[in-house]
């Protein structure tokens, strides 16, 4: 791989595919789930994605007009494992669905994880003011929605989850 293709713009490229795949499939992760709260949880993760494809949009767009940002081989590649790990899984050879509540908001919280990571990421790379105050919004968006999604892990199922409750609601930690 020649080292003038790799730029900052394609590892954007990349991740505003992978949040066009990511309404997509939750939206179809909303029509499958038979739950009504499972609904909810993934319409609302569609609109979130949504907005996150817009944001990286318009971090893309002023980069692009501060010019192109070449990376070195390993950090491109870094770049690239980070945005692989966004993908949805919607492919023919998974079987993927999340019909429970529980499901759904394990989803989201996994997205929001990885979401963060590659935001703080680019952020550190981005050349723009402008870029950067639109990274730093959306990271703190993330945030905001991840500790949603937690608590609202929480109130749904307190017991037999993946995750443990609020340290203070019974001690455990």
């Amino acid at each position: 791989m020649a080292s003038d293709c790799l730029n900052l713009s394609m590892i954007f490229d990349l991740a505003v595919k992978n949040s066009e795949k990511g309404v997509s499939y939750y939206r179809k992760m909303q029509e499958l789930a038979e739950d009504t709260i499972a609904k909810e949880v993934f319409h609302r993760l569609a609109e979130e994605e949504d907005e996150e494809r817009r944001a990286l949009i318009k971090v893309a767009r002023a980069e692009a007009n501060e010019g192109e940002i070449n990376l070195d081989e390993q950090t491109y590649c870094y770049l690239c494992a980070l945005g692989d790990e966004l993908s949805f899984p919607y492919d023919q050879t998974k079987e993927f669905r999340a019909l429970t509540p529980r499901d759904a908001l394990e989803i989201g919280i996994e997205a929001k994880k990885d979401g963060i990571l590659l935001y703080h990421e680019l952020l550190n790379r981005c050349a723009t003011k402008e870029a950067k105050n639109i990274l730093l919004h959306l990271i703190e968006n993330e945030q905001r929605h991840l500790l949603e999604l937690r608590d609202y892990m929480y109130e749904l199922c307190p017991t037999g989850c993946k995750y443990y409750r609020k340290i203070g609601n019974t001690g455990v930690s």
